[in-house]
């Protein structure tokens, strides 16, 4: 595998930041603080997520690498398998599973497998490297190489665990006595007296002699339970009976409220028949014809008459003052004048009549009008509940028939169909009576079974005992067995470890010693009783652990590298974390020479606070990319 490109677009401190790598050498150099952990982390949990599990520490990665400037937490990685195939991933931090895409940019996501945990575990389907496996050996800091007198010999454990089961964190013989002891203690053996199978075979001898005492009183529990169960079939038979009267008087009581309710709008709607005869009554049909009919009298118009007569007999016949003529004459035309005064106020007043005997019926019809819209939400209603009290009927004639008809004969359903509400409550009254008496004779037989039950529990609990302790055999023969495929899969998978990885693994890891130390120690071995041990310049094979502070350093970091050679078939980064902070000018050349000229098909990133690589990495004319991150 290598690694093209990083594209963060927020991971703790690091925010929009894109960093391309060279397929050999790569410095990435920066100061304290300045994000190299952080980008290192990225470059992890961009392949296997950002755990939110603290595993015991303060606080989980997830929640450490919450972006600072951003809440844009995701970014992306494009690299390249062996077999020539590129891949870029894009993860978002916050959720559970990122997208994979092939060269052609497709979304292949959903071809790799999902672990529930984890989500899509793409990149161990593509290379076979789990998570702890790449922190373990593609992964180096400095707190691998580094270690004090105090912990050496746990160092030297690491490299001996390698060597015989393939795995640092395994011992093959502490793993095989380990077994050995679960073996023991959960399983014992036959020479043993106080170990869980010897206990179980003593058990079990002794219960089954016990059981062979007991076995005269099952006669006597199975005729007490059926007895008892005759009873309670007769006890359900006439709870039926029960079930179906209160059925049938709930059905009685509801129909009776129902019918209430019918009587109760009939009467509103009857009042309302009522209150429109009233208003009929107030209508005086033949008011307005007689108002019409009215007429004014013609007093003022036969004076006028009169007095213009008199004006004119007055003038003409006797020869009169012409003005007395002319008074009388104007006297007429002023009676003509009230006259016509008269009539038109007598007009306008059968007109007033007339209006307001108009509003008064129009007024009295809005009325009836309302009240005949009243008795039709009444009939509707009255409609509207016989329609609910016949379903309702309706609806427990399907209940009888769906709850009690293969249950009860139907002359009995019939005739409780008859029954009126006294007869039912009368009803409800004897079949309690008849439960309760079967109840005391159930519970009778019930106390009978007690008294033996104190022997029946002896039964039933040597029984119990003697089941669970036959299966608790087979669990431990089972055990024992798998402890002995165990002991025998260890052996073989160590045997195999032992002929394959070991020869080629120390191999390697000589020559990797051989080049870090100017050939001073060429021949790594190991042995099971003095484990790795190294051939000094006298002939003689000393134990690692003899050597110095340094050396041991070294040979840690060659068995890193040693490490991914052997267990990892794909080629993979070797990522190397402020490892040469404690190493001389000397060693420190020797390694970067080393891995430049041995490692030519391998990708290398070394994050580092120092420009010392770099300056050794220049004085050799060694080419490598450049990386710096601003503090």
């Amino acid at each position: 595998m290598k690694i093209n490109n990083l594209k963060i677009n927020g991971y703790g401190k690091l925010s929009d930041k894109e960093i391309k790598f060279d397929s050999k050498m790569n410095i990435i150099y920066g100061r304290n603080e300045s994000g190299k952990s952080t980008l290192l982390s990225f470059m992890e949990s961009i392949f296997y997520g950002a755990s939110k599990n603290k595993n015991g520490k303060e606080i989980s990665e997830y929640d450490r690498y919450m972006p600072w400037k951003t809440e844009d937490f995701s970014g992306k990685i494009a690299y390249e398998l062996d077999s020539g195939e590129s891949y870029e991933v894009f993860r978002d931090f916050k959720k559970k599973n990122p997208v994979i895409y092939n060269q052609q940019k497709q979304d292949i996501s959903l071809n790799y497998s999902m672990d529930k945990n984890k989500g899509i575990d793409f990149i161990y389907d593509q290379i076979k490297v789990d998570e702890d496996t790449f922190k373990n050996t593609i992964v180096v800091n400095q707190n691998d190489v580094i270690m004090n007198k105090s912990v050496q010999s746990a160092m030297i454990q690491k490299i001996s665990n390698i060597v015989t089961s393939g795995d640092e964190n395994i011992s093959y013989q502490k793993t095989l006595d380990k077994i050995n002891k679960m073996q023991l203690e959960n399983v014992g053996t036959d020479r043993t007296k106080e170990k869980p199978l010897n206990l179980v075979n003593t058990r079990i001898e002794e219960l089954q002699n016990a059981k062979e005492k007991l076995e005269v009183y099952k006669g006597f529990i199975e005729e007490n339970d059926n007895e008892v169960q005759k009873i309670q079939d007769k006890i359900d038979n006439e709870e039926i009976k029960l079930n179906l009267y209160r059925v049938l008087k709930e059905s009685n009581e509801k129909s009776k409220i129902k019918n209430s309710e019918i009587d109760v709008v009939k009467n509103i709607r009857d009042e309302y028949f009522d209150k429109i005869e009233e208003l009929d009554e107030k209508i005086d049909k033949e008011a307005k014809e007689k108002i019409r009919n009215e007429k004014k009298s013609s007093f003022f118009i036969i004076l006028s008459f009169v007095i213009l007569v008199v004006g004119a007999i007055t003038y003409f016949v006797l020869k009169k003052n012409i003005m007395i003529s002319i008074i009388l004459t104007l006297l007429s035309f002023l009676m003509i004048v009230i006259d016509i005064v008269r009539k038109i106020k007598f007009n306008n007043s059968k007109k007033v009549r007339l209006k307001e005997i108009d509003e008064l019926e129009k007024k009295i019809e809005q009325e009836i009008g309302i009240l005949r819209n009243n008795i039709k939400s009444c009939q509707a209603e009255i409609d509207m509940k016989q329609g609910e009290l016949k379903e309702a009927e309706n609806e427990v004639n399907r209940l009888v028939m769906n709850n009690f008809e293969e249950k009860l004969d139907s002359d009995f359903i019939e005739a409780a169909f008859e029954l009126e509400a006294e007869e039912l409550e009368r009803k409800i009254g004897n079949q309690n009576d008849k439960m309760n008496t079967l109840k005391i004779e159930k519970g009778a037989k019930q106390n009978q079974k007690e008294l033996m039950q104190e022997e029946l529990n002896a039964i039933s609990k040597v029984q119990e005992e003697l089941f669970r302790l036959e299966e608790e055999k087979k669990d431990l023969i089972s055990l024992n067995h798998s402890y002995e495929l165990a002991k025998e899969g260890l052996e073989s998978a160590y045997e195999n470890i032992r002929s394959s990885i070991s020869p080629e693994f120390t191999t390697k890891l000589s020559n990797i010693a051989s080049h870090v130390s100017n050939e001073k120690y060429q021949n790594i071995n190991f042995t099971d009783t003095e484990g790795l041990i190294v051939e000094v310049e006298d002939g003689r094979f000393l134990p690692v652990e003899r050597l110095s502070q340094g050396t041991i350093d070294q040979m840690y970091l060659g068995l890193r590298l040693a490490s991914v050679e052997t267990i990892i078939k794909e080629t993979m980064p070797i990522i190397l974390d402020e490892v040469f902070a404690f190493f001389d000018d000397n060693r420190l050349e020797n390694i970067l020479a080393f891995m430049n000229r041995e490692y030519q098909d391998k990708q290398i990133i070394i994050f580092t606070c120092s420009y010392r690589e770099v300056e050794i990495l220049n004085r050799l004319n060694i080419d490598y990319n450049y990386i710096e991150l601003e503090s």
